[in-house]
């Protein structure tokens, strides 16, 4: 009975169609960790802004899900009726600044440090997490202070390989982005106070038209699976139940 159910299951994988993810950049290294883990299909992923990705869904790309650092980007596919579905809150991440060469035990009073020559960011243009640090700059009062030291960078991944290659001292980006860093002892981090930006809650939706909306189901339902739970949370991202 053993063989027959691992033999059903088996054949059950190998007629998965495999499915593609476009997923936020700030979703990187957790989420290949997670498809890694995920055994009921294959899954192909893509990596950019969220703002990037939901152009892409309107100009016709051939996604399945799609995984927003936020949950406007979603919301916005499934009102022009591109969303098979609601849309589904995933995860919350937290923003933080970091540094491999700055301390930044006092948070965001590191960025004033004279030594501090340039700050990264995402562009808010086309990322949530960019506009969730403009708005932690402009609620602190200190935006005007640190402006000209700017530099963005295209999505939120961006700005950490700025700091990493010292074309930036410090970083605002979500803890995700750099928690393997942080994990190996790279670099030195400091939480920004939540009050300072809004919730940073991450929105799925499966894309209207897709032809393997049954495994695309199943990998979302994977999402909030113990498993994935877990895995997220090593990267600092909380599952929303």
């Amino acid at each position: 009975m053993k063989s027959l159910i691992l033999a059903l299951a088996l054949a059950a994988s190998v007629f998965a169609a495999e499915i593609t993810v476009a997923a936020a950049s700030s979703y990187t290294n957790a989420l290949t960790e997670v498809v890694a883990a995920y055994k009921d299909g294959a899954v192909k992923t893509v990596f950019a802004a969220s703002g990037k990705l939901t152009a892409q869904i309107e100009e016709g790309a051939p996604f399945d899900v799609f995984l927003s650092a936020d949950m406007k980007y979603p919301e916005a596919v499934a009102s022009k009726g591109l969303a098979e579905g609601s849309v589904i809150a995933t995860v919350e991440n937290k923003l933080i600044v970091w540094s491999q060469t700055i301390d930044v035990a006092k948070g965001l009073d590191a960025l004033l440090d004279k030594k501090v020559k340039k700050i990264a960011i995402a562009d808010p243009k086309v990322a949530p997490l960019g506009v969730a640090a403009v708005e932690v700059l402009n609620a602190s009062k200190i935006f005007g202070k640190i402006e000209s030291k700017l530099v963005y960078g295209e999505n939120i991944n961006v700005p950490a390989t700025y700091v990493e290659q010292g074309a930036a001292d410090i970083a605002i980006v979500g803890y995700s982005v750099v928690a393997k860093q942080i994990n190996e002892g790279k670099g030195k981090f400091a939480y920004i106070d939540s009050k300072l930006y809004n919730p940073l809650k991450y929105g799925t939706v499966i894309i209207k038209g897709t032809k393997n909306l049954a495994d695309a189901q199943k990998f979302v339902a994977f999402l909030k699976s113990d498993t994935a739970t877990a895995i997220f949370a090593k990267h600092g991202l909380t599952v929303l139940k």
